[in-house]
C-alpha cells in the first residue's frame, strides 16, 4: 500500500484556504481505496558517471545535454541516477471510467493519482538515499525532463536507456507524454556533501526559472523553492 498525504491530495484538488466538506472527504476516502487496489507500482533506475563542461553541458549515460538548469542541479556530483517510476495503468482506467459517470470522482482520481506517484517515487528515492548516505553521498532533488530548460525530448532517451517499457511498463506517445499518465522520470544527482539543507539548496542553488511572482502561485506557501531561513521567496520551476 502506498501512503498518501491527505494535505497533498487537497492541494492537487485546489483546496488552498478552505477545508473540504465531510462528504468530499468521504468521496476521497472511497476513491483512494479503489486506487490502492488498482495500483501496480513499478520503479527502475540506473547510476551513471557525470561529467560537466561549463557553462551548461552535462554528460551522462552517453548523452551530452545542454541545460543550465540541469548543470546547476548536478554541479558537484560525480554520479547521478536516471530514474523512472509509475503507479500503473489501473489509475488511468479509473480516471477514464469516472469521466463518464462523475466529474468529481474524476478530479479526485487525478489529484490522488498525482500524489500517489509522487509518494511512491519519494519512497523509492528514500532507498537510494539510504544507500548513498552510507557511502558518504547526499542526493540532489529529482529533476525531470520538461523542468526549466531541460528538454522534454529527453523522455525518449530515458525510455531507451532505462528500457522503461520492459521494466516499468511505461511507453511514450508521439507528443512524449507517458503512459501510464501517473509516471515520473528524473535525474537524481549524488554529491559527496552539502552544507545546505534541501529547502535552502533548492532556493539558492537550483531554482531553475524566473517566472511570474511567487505571490501568484497557489503552491507558494509550501514551496520548497522558498528560502525559509530568511523568509524570502524565490521563483520555482513551474507556475500553477
Amino acid at each position: 500500500m502506498i501512503e498518501l498525504r491527505q494535505k497533498e491530495i487537497y492541494r492537487f484538488l485546489g483546496y488552498q484556504k478552505i477545508t473540504p466538506s465531510p462528504e468530499v472527504d468521504e468521496r476521497i476516502k472511497e476513491c483512494v481505496e479503489k486506487m490502492q487496489n488498482a495500483a501496480a507500482p513499478r520503479c527502475f533506475y540506473r547510476s551513471f558517471q557525470v561529467k560537466q563542461t561549463a557553462p551548461d553541458i552535462t554528460e551522462i549515460a552517453g548523452l551530452s545535454i545542454k541545460s543550465k538548469n540541469l548543470y546547476k542541479n548536478l554541479e558537484g556530483c560525480d554520479h547521478a541516477y536516471m530514474f523512472a517510476a509509475t503507479v500503473g495503468i489501473g489509475i488511468d482506467m479509473l480516471i477514464k471510467r469516472s469521466e463518464l459517470t462523475s466529474l468529481m470522482e474524476a478530479s479526485i482520481y487525478q489529484a490522488a493519482g498525482a500524489e500517489m506517484v509522487e509518494s511512491f517515487a519519494d519512497s523509492e528515492v528514500k532507498k537510494i538515499r539510504e544507500t548513498e548516505n552510507a557511502s558518504g553521498y547526499t542526493l540532489r532533488p529529482r529533476f525531470s525532463p520538461g523542468y526549466g530548460d531541460l528538454p522534454l525530448a529527453l523522455q525518449s532517451d530515458f525510455a531507451k536507456i532505462l528500457d522503461m517499457q520492459k521494466w516499468c511498463g511505461i511507453t511514450l506517445t508521439e507528443t512524449l507524454l507517458m503512459v501510464p499518465s501517473k509516471s515520473i522520470t528524473a535525474f537524481i544527482g549524488c554529491a559527496k556533501s552539502s552544507d545546505l539543507p534541501e529547502s535552502e539548496y533548492l532556493a539558492k542553488t537550483i531554482n531553475p526559472l524566473e517566472l511570474s511572482s511567487c505571490t501568484l502561485c497557489s503552491k507558494a506557501k509550501d514551496c520548497l523553492y522558498k528560502n525559509s531561513s530568511k523568509g524570502e521567496q524565490t521563483k520555482c520551476e513551474k507556475t500553477y
